[in-house]
């Protein structure tokens, strides 16, 4: 079968945990013996091979590239995303794509960057459609909900949820890592016709066994993942752990963002923290390797973390606020803690009982594992393809 997958962003722009999901994806396609091409958006219009699959890049007409929106003012953002929503260019480069291509099936992710037509393009070429939703960006432009603003707090977001509810329409299959985003949806009265399914994640495989060896056994070793941004909670975990009263721990901290240098001032001089800022995918093992929890603080609400899939793959347990898609996969005591989103009170007493409690980490380890066994790439891809 000949699939189109289409994502605003891919590497060497890839931003946060979408793209790994897409690549994974991709990747199990390809080993399944399907022929995969991916759209996504580049400097400069150009087709390349890319291992198994092909890239088709595509240049974005607007005031600036969505690659480069998270340098932008919320003053320049405005009418980016007026552009953006209704971008003809965008649209019309794909349609030529697949025209040539004439795929069996369109894979749409996330499509901010490369605007909300795309779906009715697919449609009029009859072609079949499945669409994954990741995040909230088909209700607020920003993609983001913090933790206590979650009403539309401007006239134009309810305007904008329209709009894309009229564009998008029903694709045939509509996809879900959580039951919590799924619901957020229908709830809005997106997808009305379309069928849909809740699917959560794949991960490339099961990790080796948990290595004592790597780890700093007089330690905890605390591990954050991910986007170095206010919304995702890392100046607030900075701010909880620096009051933590008990010793023996360490916070490693790893991703790029907007806020990296407040981070790196706010932890200078503290050996309790190691910034390591940007890092290679391929480069984590030895970092979940010696952690002995991951923490994902978030502020804004999430769908279904890739961050904790990888955790959980590593026998890594997970540390998380309780909040969107969150609680489907990390539950209480078995495979993780979870405290209310912003608290300090509340996570301060869960990294205690963590540090405290060295004894039950071994439980927690082992159904960390157990958690994604099933969500292995070929597992997932036989569900995929039952699907359609």
């Amino acid at each position: 079968m000949k699939i189109c997958v289409i994502n605003s962003l891919f590497e060497p722009y890839s931003r946060g945990g979408v793209e790994v999901v897409v690549q994974n994806i991709i990747d199990g396609l390809c080993s399944a013996g399907h022929d995969v091409f991916l759209i996504t958006l580049g400097r400069k219009k150009e087709k390349n091979s890319h291992g198994r699959f092909i890239i088709y890049r595509i240049k974005s007409f607007n005031i600036f590239s969505f690659i480069d929106i998270q340098k932008k003012s919320f003053i320049a953002r405005a009418p980016w995303h007026i552009f953006d929503t209704f971008n003809i260019s965008s649209a019309k480069q794909i349609k030529e794509i697949l025209e040539k291509e004439k795929p069996d099936m369109v894979m749409t992710h996330n499509l901010k960057g490369i605007g909300y037509l795309v779906p009715g393009v697919v449609k009029k070429m009859k072609i079949k459609h499945i669409h994954y939703i990741h995040d909230v960006q088909l209700s607020r432009p920003s993609g983001l909900i913090l933790f206590g603003q979650e009403k539309p707090f401007l006239v134009l977001d309810k305007i904008y949820e329209k709009i894309c509810k009229y564009f998008f329409g029903s694709p045939e299959i509509v996809i879900s890592p959580s039951r919590w985003l799924l619901e957020y949806y229908t709830k809005r009265g997106f997808f009305k016709n379309s069928k849909k399914i809740i699917l959560p994640n794949p991960i490339r495989g099961m990790k080796h066994d948990f290595d004592n060896h790597a780890r700093d056994l007089a330690k905890t070793t605390f591990l954050y993942v991910g986007q170095i941004e206010k919304s995702k909670g890392i100046e607030f975990l900075i701010e909880a752990m620096k009051t933590l009263d008990v010793k023996n721990w360490i916070l490693k901290i790893v991703g790029e963002g907007t806020v990296l240098e407040r981070v790196r001032e706010a932890t200078y001089g503290d050996d309790r923290f190691q910034v390591y800022g940007y890092m290679k995918h391929s480069g984590l093992s030895s970092l979940y390797n010696q952690a002995d929890f991951t923490i994902v603080p978030s502020l804004c609400y999430e769908n279904s973390p890739t961050v904790i899939y990888e955790s959980f793959s590593y026998g890594v347990p997970v540390v998380a606020s309780d909040i969107g898609g969150v609680a489907e996969l990390v539950k209480d005591n078995q495979n993780g803690f979870t405290f209310v989103p912003g608290n300090i009170e509340n996570l301060i007493e869960v990294l205690r009982y963590c540090i405290a409690h060295p004894e039950e980490r071994q439980k927690l380890r082992t159904a960390s594992r157990e958690t994604v066994r099933d969500f292995v790439m070929e597992k997932y891809i036989q569900r995929l393809m039952l699907l359609i």
